[in-house]
């Protein structure tokens, strides 16, 4: 749980990743204070009667201040709705819009692309671009497009309008050299488990190595539903 928890923290964008962390502060302090409050005895700081009053001033100063906001904005309005009756309407051919204009993706070679590469996909901004990129790199590079599904918050709406620009080269495939990696580099692998890696480790310790995939397969030490999506990515160089 705290694996996957990790995992979807590192797909966020740098922004998402700071405000996560100012929220998680933020309730922190919140929280220390309440627990402050509830341990020292109820009593009235001296000056709060004129904190309060004054307090009610700026209040008001600042209602009164937004009052005025809005009838200038009604002045505004109005004036700006009686020149739409001299002008005619700015005509929609006259400045077509980005969208128009927006570069046809052709098809993308998702294992080498960059995040600029991905921008002309319909549906991909630059947070999913590198939310893909991050995952790309995380499994080794995609092997069948459905992978493209596992990428945090990529709508199926998404999904299926990317899916006819997309072209997978399993050549690109990064492997994972199993007898060489240590235990934190078979861990990072989105598809492998804490008991997952464990169990791996556990018998190349006894055995000294895992010769192939059919020797994982023989000794059960993978479930069957990782067996599946891991074995494109294994290699077994002694």
């Amino acid at each position: 749980m705290i694996k996957k928890l990790l995992r979807e923290f590192f797909l966020l964008t740098r922004g998402e990743q700071r405000a996560m962390i100012l929220v998680s502060l933020l309730l922190i302090l919140g929280l220390g204070a309440r627990i402050a409050v509830q341990m020292f005895p109820a009593r009235e700081p001296p000056g709060l009667e004129q904190f309060l009053e004054e307090s009610r001033q700026i209040i008001a100063e600042l209602a009164r201040s937004d009052s005025i906001k809005k009838s200038e904005q009604r002045a505004f309005d109005s004036i700006r709705d009686a020149n739409k009756t001299h002008f005619p309407p700015r005509s929609n051919h006259a400045y077509p819009s980005d969208q128009t204009h927006r570069a046809s993706p052709g098809i993308i070679q998702i294992n080498s692309a960059d995040s600029a590469d991905l921008l002309p996909l319909p549906g991909i901004g630059p947070v999913f671009a590198g939310r893909i990129i991050k995952y790309r790199n995380m499994l080794g590079g995609f092997v069948n497009t459905d992978q493209l599904r596992e990428v945090y918050g990529l709508s199926g709406e998404a999904f299926v309008q990317i899916l006819p620009h997309i072209h997978i080269d399993t050549s690109e495939v990064r492997k994972l050299h199993v007898n060489k990696a240590s235990f934190r580099d078979l861990l990072k692998h989105p598809y492998l488990e804490y008991e997952d890696v464990k169990a791996l480790v556990k018998f190349m310790d006894t055995e000294d190595l895992i010769r192939s995939f059919e020797e994982i397969v023989e000794n059960h030490l993978l479930p069957d539903s990782i067996l599946v999506k891991i074995r494109p990515y294994l290699d077994f160089i002694p």
